[in-house]
């Protein structure tokens, strides 16, 4: 009878280990080429002064994006669409938006991916207009850079 207890003990472990594991994402890159901003080419600005302050905090800019997502390979299933902003080598982004209502509103950092829609896809696009404040550090450094936003969906 001793015996059973540490085997019980260590399944119900191996169990609860197994629950807590997350499940394996599937990503599946979204086509978004219908997707563009207003204004089409965004300069950041530093952000202003604060009283006291000696330095900025950082650049910052506003813009609209106009999302279509082709989803029609999709349409009926039921999953998750993320927005995805890759890491940057020069300065960390920060993306904070506002939605119409179809897509989630949300923040996320370069090197991250954010919830926008969960649920069944609902048919061969998915949009939305988004207003983005797009916030970067004091080392933002280039004239021009990309940022390549895009989607990804993880299918149930």
């Amino acid at each position: 009878m001793s015996r059973a207890r540490p085997r019980a003990r260590l399944a119900s472990a191996l169990l609860g280990a197994t629950l807590a594991l997350p499940a394996a994402a599937n990503p599946h890159r979204l086509d978004d080429a219908q997707s563009y901003t207003i204004p089409p080419n965004v300069q950041m600005q530093w952000m202003p002064l604060k009283p006291g302050q000696p330095f900025g905090q950082g650049m910052e800019a506003w813009l609209r994006v106009n999302v279509r997502i082709d989803t029609r390979q999709w349409a009926g299933r039921s999953g998750r669409v993320y927005m995805v902003l890759p890491s940057d080598q020069a300065s960390r982004v920060e993306a904070v938006w506002t939605t119409q209502g179809r897509l989630l509103a949300g923040r996320l950092l370069s090197g991250e991916r954010a919830l926008v829609y969960a649920g069944p896809i609902p048919g061969p696009t998915l949009q939305d207009q988004l207003q983005v404040h797009l916030r970067a550090n004091p080392d933002w450094t280039a004239n021009s850079r990309r940022l390549d936003f895009h989607f990804e969906l993880d299918v149930d």
